[in-house]
């Protein structure tokens, strides 16, 4: 409610405030008696002039120098009013506000080393403060040999001695200081440089703390210590403390890193299994059963509890992805058990939500299952979104162990080529050489190039990618898919190989990837690119960090025989007729001495017609000397095809 002033009228005014009266007897009664004398009368509105007093017969007038104005202050109604620009004494303020020393006074520079000593003390004088001086003295001595054991230049003896006087300092308190932030890096440096004995006494000590450990911001460090550095028996007595709080670790931000170490490096399959039955439900969190191997073995017995199971799954999935811990292998595989058995409705609403998650999802082999699932059954939609996620991480998907996969899922099932070329294929063509080095990234091309070649692929992901594209949503055919987005690499594979044709040629697992390309679409001038190259006398390749004739190593070998085998079906550009143009005598030299270069030359006879087979007759014939002197069976081989006509 406002409040309202009321107004008074003239009646209910209160009456002015009367001033009080003091009379003072030795004052005149009449008003004429207070009128000083020898005074003129002037008018009512003029002011009397103010005199003061003289002293020393001098009037107190403003004087004209400056000096003395300069320190006199100035004060109105008892407030500072000091001039504009001036502030403390002793400071003066440039034209930019900042503050100066006045010229006459020497400030001194503080020295910081003295600086940090006092800041030293005060700090030692503080943890005395809270310690007790036992506990106060132990921790100081622990920290300066723990920092003495850190150093590289110390010797082993010492380092073992020092790390058995740590011990020994510590022993019997390590599960009171293992939490605090100081203490807890000397329980590290132990686990790191201290021997089993010394490893096995701190785990047992904190072995009951070990949870608390695992979600401190201090301690979790020392749980992945005992991890790294502790024999297989304490790591697994490590892990089965974790068993009954293996949501709350998965889902707590500190100890969902150092649980996913365990799963992943340590824990064997039965542990692993353990860890996922406590997300399909409270019933095995504190039992575990050795039947249940996947989501669909809870409730193939009881078909009733399939739903109850399900939402709870669901629930600590979604736990941990408000929590975005998205990238540990442990979630993705009770992900992927989730995804293959829950509802259509659910499912499309995981999709959803995964679809901006798709990379961190492709860091584990689980994940990228799920992944695939993701881009199979997706709509038009979600596959849009993937596309958009995945165009700014397309190198270093092609380039992992795991993310490649990712992409030939998106190649073999995604319809909208256009945008697949535009997104993905059109950064792996300005990328080729760096992609093709990566045997990953070798893979990726060879899909696009050449799709289920059995002589890259292995038949079980073969398997995988055809029975996830028949469950899938795709619509478009499969040949003209692979068509289209073949034309959008082949050339610049191509413009490559010719203009550096060494690269292709340096390994059998790039060499692999030129014969798909040739076998796809021959070119005259990518063959005699290679030809050239082939046909160099000095011709070597790296083996093990060792240079090695590369006629007679066995993996080059076996690609120069699969690159003369396409000239049985090729009509336009052949490999043997490349190879006939760019031989030379000194090359032939070199390769007669060797059986896999007479091989070599007796396939190029073989699976060419009778025109070029006559040429390379022709010009290996001056060189039956050679030949004749060798007792290997490409040789004798090789003589009998050139002598017979």
């Amino acid at each position: 409610m406002q409040k309202v002033k009321r107004k008074l009228g003239e009646d209910s005014a209160s009456p002015p405030k009367k001033k009080k009266v003091h009379f003072d007897e030795s004052k005149p009664d009449t008003v004429t008696d207070f009128a000083p004398k020898n005074v003129k009368k002037e008018k009512f509105n003029k002011k009397p002039k103010k005199e003061f007093p003289k002293e020393g017969g001098k009037k107190f007038n403003k004087p004209d120098n400056a000096k003395y104005q300069k320190n006199k202050p100035s004060f109105v109604k008892g407030k500072p009013n000091f001039e504009k620009g001036k502030g403390k004494p002793g400071l003066k303020k440039d034209f930019k506000g900042k503050k100066t020393v006045q010229e006459g006074e020497q400030t001194e520079k503080p020295k910081w080393s003295d600086m940090k000593k006092e800041k030293k003390s005060l700090r030692l004088e503080r943890r005395k403060a809270k310690a007790t001086p036992e506990l106060f003295e132990i921790s100081h001595k622990a920290k300066l040999l723990s920092a003495q054991i850190q150093r590289k230049v110390v010797k082993p003896e010492f380092r073992e001695n020092a790390c058995k006087e740590l011990h020994g300092l510590l022993k019997n308190q390590y599960k009171s200081i293992a939490l605090t932030h100081d203490l807890s890096r000397v329980i590290q440096v132990l686990l790191k440089h201290g021997n089993e004995e010394i490893k096995s006494d701190i785990t047992k000590e904190v072995m009951d703390i070990m949870v608390p450990m695992m979600q401190s911001k201090y301690a979790h460090h020392s749980v992945k210590r005992i991890l790294k550095y502790g024999t297989d028996a304490i790591r697994h007595q490590v892990i089965n403390k974790f068993f009954g709080h293996i949501i709350s670790l998965a889902t707590h931000t500190v100890s969902a890193p150092v649980l996913d170490f365990a799963y992943g490096e340590f824990a064997n399959k039965k542990e692993k299994l353990y860890m996922q039955q406590e997300f399909y439900g409270d019933m095995y969190k504190n039992t575990k059963d050795d039947k249940v191997k996947t989501l669909n073995d809870t409730y193939k017995d009881s078909p009733e509890m399939k739903s109850a199971i399900l939402q709870s799954c669901k629930a600590n999935i979604q736990k941990i992805l408000d929590k975005n811990l998205h990238d540990g292998e442990l979630l993705h595989s009770v992900l992927y058990d989730y995804i293959r058995e829950c509802s259509a409705e659910d499912r499309a609403e995981l999709i959803s939500t995964l679809s901006t998650l798709i990379v961190p999802l492709s860091n584990s082999l689980p994940g990228i299952n799920a992944a695939s699932i993701c881009v199979w059954q997706g709509t038009n939609k979600d596959k849009k979104g993937i596309l958009k996620v995945v165009k700014e991480h397309v190198v270093p998907l092609c380039k992992h162990k795991t993310g490649y996969r990712l992409l030939i899922a998106i190649f073999d099932s995604v319809d909208d080529t256009v945008l697949v070329k535009k997104t993905i294929v059109s950064t792996i063509a300005t990328n080729i050489k760096d992609i093709a080095k990566d045997h990953w990234g070798n893979m990726t091309l060879h899909w696009l190039v050449k799709p289920k070649d059995p002589a890259a692929f292995h038949p079980t992901f073969i398997k995988f990618l055809e029975e996830g594209f028949k469950s899938g949503t795709s619509k478009k055919d499969a040949e003209l898919r692979i068509s289209e987005l073949r034309e959008a690499i082949l050339p610049a594979l191509k413009k490559e190989m010719t203009e550096e044709p060494e690269y292709w040629l340096s390994s059998k697992a790039a060499m692999l990837f030129a014969i798909a390309v040739l076998s796809i679409e021959s070119s005259r001038e990518v063959l005699e690119a290679l030809a050239r190259v082939i046909c160099r006398p000095e011709w070597k390749i790296l083996v093990n960090g060792k240079e090695v004739s590369a006629i007679e190593d066995a993996g080059i070998h076996m690609c120069l025989k699969k690159l003369a085998v396409l000239d049985k079906t090729e009509t336009e550009c052949k490999f043997g007729d490349a190879i006939h143009e760019s031989l030379e005598d000194e090359t032939l030299q070199v390769w007669l001495p060797t059986n896999r270069g007479c091989f070599f030359l007796l396939k190029l006879i073989e699976n060419n017609d009778d025109t070029i087979a006559k040429k390379l007759k022709k010009k290996i014939s001056s060189h039956k000397s050679i030949l004749k002197q060798q007792v290997f069976e490409g040789a004798k081989l090789l003589i009998q095809s050139v002598e017979s006509k």
